[in-house]
């Protein structure tokens, strides 16, 4: 099967620094990737670069097989790929509902399969302050009014760059619960968080990065099962 998308071999920078070296990379249509990785090790600059708001010094970003070196970030969006980034990036002036009216449009293939409606029933909190300023909300309430602007898009691939850090305990499980439902509707999802318990639970797969290079992909799982790379690598004991 052609992945959605694919990083091959590919290296990106800022200025004369290398961050990422010979990344290997890919998504299927439907599928769950965990990214991740201690702080620095290149997750949010691989980030930016599959979105085409860095461009690549070697290899190749593929979307449905084809090189989109040349295509810029707003094509990428309208090709399916939708982000929440790391700080939601809500239009903080605007309402609720004039922030998921701004991202309003119908999928790849003309369907529309998130509406309005069933974003605010995902979300019945965003429901239940339509009318308030993305500055009124709480942070757990625009963490899910960035997600649910990016369902607007109706996207085939939803990035998530920490979508539950700087939440409370009660709200990060919300927000878990929440990814796992858009990931059962058919969206891949690439999942940057440090919740390691979290993302191995969701994931089919997981890639581990360490000063721009991949040292595993793989199954959660077979993760789980090297207790020292976990330890190593992530900070955490299997």
């Amino acid at each position: 099967m052609t992945p959605l998308l694919e990083a091959r071999k590919l290296s990106a920078g800022y200025g004369s620094s290398l961050v990422l070296q010979d990344i290997q990379l890919a998504i299927q249509p439907g599928e769950a990737i965990g990214l991740m990785g201690r702080n620095g090790m290149g997750k949010t600059t691989l980030i930016r670069t599959l979105l085409g708001l860095l461009p690549t010094r070697s290899g190749a970003v593929l979307l449905d097989g084809t090189d989109i070196a040349g295509m810029p970030p707003f094509r990428r969006a309208r090709a399916g790929i939708a982000t929440v980034p790391e700080g939601r990036g809500i239009f903080a002036s605007l309402s609720v509902m004039e922030n998921l009216h701004l991202a309003a449009r119908p999928g790849l293939d003309g369907q529309i399969a998130w509406t309005e409606e069933r974003v605010l029933t995902l979300f019945p909190r965003l429901a239940q302050r339509a009318r308030h300023r993305g500055n009124h909300l709480s942070g757990g309430e625009q963490q899910m009014l960035a997600i649910g602007r990016a369902l607007m898009t109706n996207p085939r691939l939803l990035i998530l760059d920490e979508a539950t850090e700087g939440l409370a305990p009660l709200i990060r499980d919300e927000i878990w619960h929440i990814i796992r439902l858009v990931r059962a509707a058919g969206v891949a999802t690439l999942v940057v968080d440090k919740t390691v318990s979290a993302v191995l639970s969701l994931a089919d797969r997981v890639v581990v990065l360490v000063k721009g290079g991949v040292v595993y992909s793989g199954t959660p799982d077979a993760l789980r099962a090297d207790p020292a790379l976990m330890h190593r690598h992530l900070g955490v004991d299997a």
